[in-house]
């Protein structure tokens, strides 16, 4: 344990590495089929390895690949520095100050490529300090060994190497032992490694609910001591975390832990303290009445949760405001007024969303959706002011949240059915191309112009089309880490 005020230092850790690398497990037993490993991937590790430096495939690529889920990146770990990185791949830039990595490109797809670290000096961890910017380690850029690079990284489940050449697992850690006991683990003193970097606390209660692990006694122990130093960290990366944690498809078990944890109460106290004046926010209980919004936040995780797990898209961050806050909106979303409603939702979303540092375009949207839900929900008889919300930016975005709002409220979905209808033929009139150059007709002269740049406009609006969809279609759980 650290005592206050006590630095992060390697001294801290525990196990800590010779300078030459020691003793592994090579899972000689568990290699990871090449076919199901991203391609450029493959082949940055092996220009690297062309090119005498040491490569491989790192951290959650390489556990996800040995519990048979498909992983949303590849990123490769080498004894190359930055700079001999960006020479072996004229398609790198170097990134990052505190993290300085190199990113190499193929069309949109980027590999993240980094060098191996070692754990901080005391000199770096004594100067990152007074930095202040979100905890003890603000410098992590000395470069280590395979070994080091493994000890330094946040739990045993992503401290596993991926060795192409030999097709095996190279495990400093027990990283392997851990994925087959579904435990999840720091590498280290667990205080310490929350200390040094309180954000590891979201990323265990995140990998535990994703993964269905439980997070060994030692673990959650000092995640409850150190649950406070929460708020120590930037709110930029808070805010980050949790919009992935929310993608995740175990938003409602993830919310769960850090409840009982006292975690979020630290994360966003302000939006506790709305619930606070709402009866309270606790893990879910038969004995809540179903109409409470402590009630309804559980329910509208539910309904996040397997919209992600069952179509494999995530949602805006808008949406995902929307989500957070319609609970504490209660019937005012059905009943209010548009005036009404309006002032209630900026009085409600304005505090707490500044206090975490919400970006006020993802505010906007929210509130977007929440005006569009009341006319979905009481829709007017004219079809012109039904045409006229299909072809919003935003409307997609309420559509969606409409059907979480459904699902989550156990409303009539003949309104969800109506609006979905409406949507796709719209769409459809968008799609059909515009003859304006054959002459004569409704497409002809300046106003056949004007129809064929509304269509392209439409077009770009309906893109996100397949997002508003709800079926019941059970895409795999792994296509929720998207």
């Amino acid at each position: 344990m650290l005592d206050d005020g006590q630095t992060v230092t390697s001294d801290n850790l525990s196990s800590k590495p010779d300078d030459t690398p020691g003793e592994h497990t090579a899972g000689k037993n568990h290699p990871l089929p090449l076919q199901d490993i991203d391609t450029e991937a493959l082949k940055v590790v092996r220009k690297l390895l062309a090119a005498n430096h040491e490569a491989y495939l790192v951290g959650g690529c390489v556990r996800d690949l040995y519990l048979n889920r498909k992983p949303k990146d590849f990123d490769v770990a080498t004894s190359a520095r930055p700079e001999q990185i960006r020479r072996v791949f004229r398609n790198s830039r170097i990134i990052g100050r505190r993290f300085k990595l190199a990113h190499v490109f193929f069309g949109s797809k980027i590999i993240e490529t980094a060098t191996f670290r070692s754990i901080p000096s005391e000199d770096a961890a004594s100067e990152g300090e007074s930095d202040g910017d979100d905890l003890l380690i603000t410098h992590d850029n000395e470069w280590g060994n395979i070994e080091q690079d493994a000890r330094r990284r946040d739990f045993t489940i992503n401290g596993l190497f991926y060795d192409i050449e030999h097709q095996e697992i190279v495990d400093f850690v027990d990283g392997v032992a851990d994925l087959d006991r579904g435990v999840i683990r720091t590498i280290g003193d667990p205080e310490v490694r929350f200390r040094e970097d309180p954000v590891r606390m979201i990323r265990a209660i995140k990998f535990a609910a994703r993964l269905d692990f439980t997070i060994e006694s030692q673990s959650w122990a000092a995640l409850l001591e150190c649950a406070p130093d929460i708020a120590r960290c930037s709110r930029a990366r808070l805010v980050e975390e949790l919009y992935k944690l929310l993608r995740g498809g175990a938003a409602k078990r993830a919310f769960e832990l850090m409840l009982e944890a006292n975690l979020f109460q630290h994360i966003w106290p302000a939006y506790m303290e709305l619930y606070d004046d709402a009866g309270g926010l606790r893990r879910p209980s038969r004995a809540q009445p179903s109409d409470q919004p402590g009630s309804l936040f559980w329910r509208y995780l539910g309904a996040l949760d397997d919209y992600v797990i069952e179509t494999g898209h995530v949602p805006s961050n808008g949406v995902i405001q929307a989500i957070l806050f319609a609970p504490l909106l209660d019937q005012l979303l059905l009943e209010a007024n548009r005036a009404e409603l309006d002032v209630r939702v900026d009085d409600l979303m304005t505090p707490p969303c500044a206090a975490l540092g919400v970006a006020r375009r993802d505010r906007e949207l929210a509130r977007q959706i929440f005006m569009a839900h009341r006319r979905m929900i009481q829709p007017s008889r004219k079809r012109g002011r039904k045409a006229s919300l299909v072809q919003r930016q935003y409307f997609h975005d309420a559509l969606l949240f409409l059907g979480f709002s459904v699902e989550a409220r156990d409303l009539d979905g003949s309104a969800l059915d109506q609006w979905r209808q409406l949507a796709v033929v719209q769409n459809s009139k968008s799609d059909t191309p515009d003859d304006g150059d054959s002459g004569g007709g409704d497409h002809g002269g300046a106003g056949g112009q004007r129809k064929r740049k509304r269509s392209r406009s439409r077009r770009g609006k309906s893109k996100s089309g397949s997002r508003s969809g709800r079926g019941r279609a059970g895409a795999p759980r792994s296509a929720s880490e998207s």
